[in-house]
């Protein structure tokens, strides 16, 4: 009886030291920073000195947050040796830009949509294992903004595929005129098998959210199946395809594709595991 309680004590002792460890975190260096992370949540907090100036300092924030929030926030990256990162934030082509930290755990991350130095520099607020809390400041006259980015890192594995494979991504390059049937079909494929991993890097790495509105297909998500879009020529997705006519194209062959699927995939209510899944049954009746 003595060992297990000996045994219980240690488990509490290991627990407690694991828990008061999370809080402080741990060190980081820049090869913490090695790899792909999402920017799963960004969010922004005021420090106002004089309140006469409240509501244009908020003016200003919504100014500054909402291109963050539309291109910044659940956006990809991918940080390289040499200072060079490489982010999907949604749209068909890649963004690459440039990383520095030095001994002051800042962080320098420029590339489109952080390009002025007072919104590019990052201290490191927070770091455990593959969270990442990093804070932007950005002082205006005598008020403050504080830019907060929650990044979560994605660990990858057989289930789990690299996003920043260049055999997942063929599918960005863009046609330099119209294709074949044949060629639009393997197009698309390429577009259906990148965004089942894009859901099973969803689920393996448990991130909480995903913004539906920056998947490059037309397909509809619901708890428990997903469905076609109608055809509208100012969708985003068509951008993948040579032009409209070769849009309508995919869209035809997606369309007859879901009527030969006949059996869901069931994953016990766990959704994002049945996107994972259910794409590809789509790609593979094509």
């Amino acid at each position: 009886m003595r060992l297990v309680y000996f045994f219980l004590l240690m488990i509490t002792m290991l627990a407690s030291c694991e828990s008061k460890n999370a809080k402080t975190g741990l060190p980081f260096t820049k090869d913490s920073l090695m790899g792909n992370w999402m920017a799963v949540k960004v969010t922004a907090s005021l420090k106002i000195m004089n309140s006469t100036r409240r509501t244009a300092f908020e003016d200003y924030r919504d100014s500054v947050m909402e291109p963050i929030y539309d291109n910044v926030e659940l956006a990809v990256f991918q940080f390289q040796p040499g200072g060079v990162v490489t982010v999907d934030d949604g749209h068909v082509d890649k963004i690459t830009g440039n990383w520095l930290y030095n001994d002051k755990r800042e962080l320098l991350l420029r590339y489109k949509y952080l390009v002025e130095k007072n919104r590019s520099l990052f201290s490191v607020e927070h770091y455990w294992h593959d969270s990442l809390q990093l804070e932007n400041v950005i002082p205006r006259n005598r008020d403050t903004m504080y830019v907060t980015y929650f990044m979560q890192k994605l660990r990858t594995n057989d289930s789990v595929p690299n996003l920043f494979d260049p055999a997942l991504n063929k599918w960005r390059e863009k046609p330099l005129h119209a294709e074949d049937p044949a060629a639009i079909k393997t197009r698309l494929k390429q577009v259906l098998y990148y965004y089942s991993a894009y859901f099973a890097n969803i689920s393996g790495n448990r991130i909480p959210v995903f913004n539906i509105r920056k998947i490059l297909c037309p397909i509809l998500f619901y708890n428990g199946g997903i469905g076609l879009q109608k055809f509208n020529k100012n969708d985003e997705w068509k951008k993948v395809f040579y032009d409209n006519s070769d849009a309508q194209k995919a869209h035809a062959m997606l369309s007859d594709a879901f009527s030969k699927i006949t059996n869901y995939p069931d994953k016990a209510g766990d959704y994002v595991k049945e996107y994972v899944v259910a794409l590809k049954l789509v790609a593979d009746a094509l």
